[in-house]
């Protein structure tokens, strides 16, 4: 069965957002040091401010935020491989 783009980036949404929890819970089991950094510290891709777009009628306001941590990422890997 051919795979098609929805499919996989769809893959990939779920890989990292299921490895962004487990990056979360692990944060939560291993006690604070240099491993528990690692599984908390992530980056921030997106807008700190949302983009208005104003046509008098009609306000269509724009802004999305995505947090990656270090299993999000890996995840995100897996879920590409497992789609191809």
């Amino acid at each position: 069965m051919a795979k098609t783009a929805g499919t996989t980036l769809l893959m990939i949404v779920l890989g990292g957002i299921l490895g962004g929890y487990v990056g979360e819970l692990m944060a939560l089991l291993i006690p604070a040091g240099f491993l528990h950094d690692i599984f908390i510290k992530g980056f921030t891709l997106g807008f700190n401010d949302p983009f208005v777009f104003n046509l008098r009628i009609i306000v269509l306001t724009f802004g999305a935020k995505i947090f990656l941590n270090l299993f999000g990422l890996i995840g995100m890997i897996l879920g590409l491989f497992l789609a191809k």
